[in-house]
């Protein structure tokens, strides 16, 4: 039976139909997935906070490296403190991004680099706002002393190699009360650490809070630096206590620590040399407890035989008479 003209339009209607609804799911699938892509990356970028946490360490390296002390204002802070935290922090920002220090002019008579105050007075104003006003100038630390060239108008810094005593991680960052806080812990240094060691510490020894007050265009600025409540967890003292303990023989770290980078060293060739050693002692040892056993013998023999000489003088002088006596009476005989 012929199909009729109407029927056919109403199939490809009918086909158009189906294909239109299945471009549509497959629209809203892809549309579906593409929603529950964007906003795990939107929670996955509000949990992970590591780039901000990243630009604070950056920002507050400065200021860590020379353990700045707490203080509740920074107008309170010597100015010093602060013009040489941006300095060494404007250096390790320079490094960090891949530049070289050759790139910037060198003092002629000293051959310290000449940091421009243009870049001091930048990092300045981002860590504590542009209202705090900056004096230029050579000035003194208990660390170092800073030369301003007024003809360069710049600092000039010493080229140095390990300067800080501490390097920044930042922990956390919270906000309450109109403050933002945040966490730093304090990485010791290479240079800092008192005890013998081949590798570079890596765990907080301490932390401390870096308190931001709302300013100018609603940015965050440092107001305040405080002791944090985040303690150092235990197994960090507990290995601080250890390394105490090993830096009481240091000749026994070195030697475990060579010992350990030496390729296919194990225990028994460590325990090998230590017994030969100790084999050798023991006969040496032995040997000389024997001499001075003999020789306190023979010091004992020797003091006995003092002693009955001089208890039997009168004997021995009687002796020697009768001796003489017999003497004579054989030697008339032979005469």
């Amino acid at each position: 039976m012929a199909i009729s003209r109407e029927e056919q339009l109403r199939n490809n209607r009918r086909l158009a139909r189906q294909a239109l609804g299945l471009v549509a799911v497959l629209l809203i699938v892809i549309g579906l997935f593409t929603v529950i892509g964007w906003a795990i990356r939107a929670v996955t970028a509000a949990l992970d906070d590591s780039d901000r946490r990243e630009s604070y360490a950056d920002l507050l390296y400065g200021l860590v490296m020379f353990d700045t002390v707490p203080f509740d204002d920074v107008n309170t802070v010597d100015q010093s403190i602060f013009k040489q935290a941006a300095i060494w922090g404007c250096v390790y920002q320079i490094q960090k991004d891949g530049g070289s220090l050759d790139q910037y002019e060198r003092d002629e008579e000293t051959g310290c680099m000449i940091l421009p105050q243009l870049e001091v007075d930048a990092y300045l104003t981002n860590l504590l706002g542009p209202d705090y006003q900056i004096e230029e100038g050579s000035f003194q630390t208990s660390e170092m002393n800073y030369v301003y060239s007024e003809e360069k108008q710049g600092y000039l810094v010493p080229v140095t190699g390990s300067v800080g005593l501490y390097t920044p991680e930042v922990e956390s960052i919270s906000t309450q009360s109109g403050k933002m806080y945040v966490t730093v812990g304090y990485i010791p240094t290479l240079a800092s650490t008192t005890s013998l060691t081949l590798t570079t510490p890596t765990e907080p020894t301490k932390y401390m809070d870096y308190v931001f007050s709302r300013g100018e265009n609603r940015q965050w600025y440092l107001s305040a630096l405080q002791e944090s409540d985040m303690q150092v967890a235990a197994s960090s003292s507990s290995v601080a206590s250890e390394s105490q303990t090993v830096t009481s023989d240091p000749q026994a770290l070195v030697e475990s620590n060579l010992a350990s980078t030496v390729p296919g060293s194990d225990a028994s060739s460590d325990s090998q040399p230590e017994s030969e050693p100790s084999d050798e002692s023991t006969d040496t040892s032995a040997d000389d407890s024997t001499d001075e056993s003999v020789g306190s013998d023979q010091d004992g023999e020797d003091t006995s035989d003092e002693s009955s000489s001089e208890d039997s003088d009168g004997s021995s002088q009687d002796t020697v008479s009768d001796s003489d006596n017999g003497d004579s009476s054989d030697a008339e005989p032979e005469e």
